[in-house]
């Protein structure tokens, strides 16, 4: 996955579990600021880092832009299932 492909889907994240610790039951909100913070960890990498490996990039990928439409359309249940899956597809470096 190019650096450009990943950011990308880190945005999206970011934002599917912004919206979601917004606009999502008040009981996920904890749970959707801890993965806001994850995601955010890496939309912060140095230029000059590929601290970034996914078990599947186009899973990976897809999953962001899913994510963040589930959320767009307060499907809050489906986004937070696909920011799970997502998080379980980055894998530690």
């Amino acid at each position: 996955m190019e650096r450009s492909e990943f950011v990308t889907a880190i945005r999206q994240l970011d934002a599917a579990a912004e919206i979601l610790a917004k606009a999502g039951p008040q009981d996920w909100e904890f749970d959707a600021l801890r993965l806001l913070a994850f995601f955010r960890r890496y939309d912060n990498l140095g230029p000059g880092l590929e601290a970034f490996v996914t078990s599947d990039d186009e899973l990976f990928a897809r999953t962001a832009q899913a994510a963040l439409t589930m959320a767009g359309r307060n499907e809050f249940t489906a986004s937070h299932a696909l920011l799970e899956q997502a998080r379980s597809l980055l894998l530690a470096t």
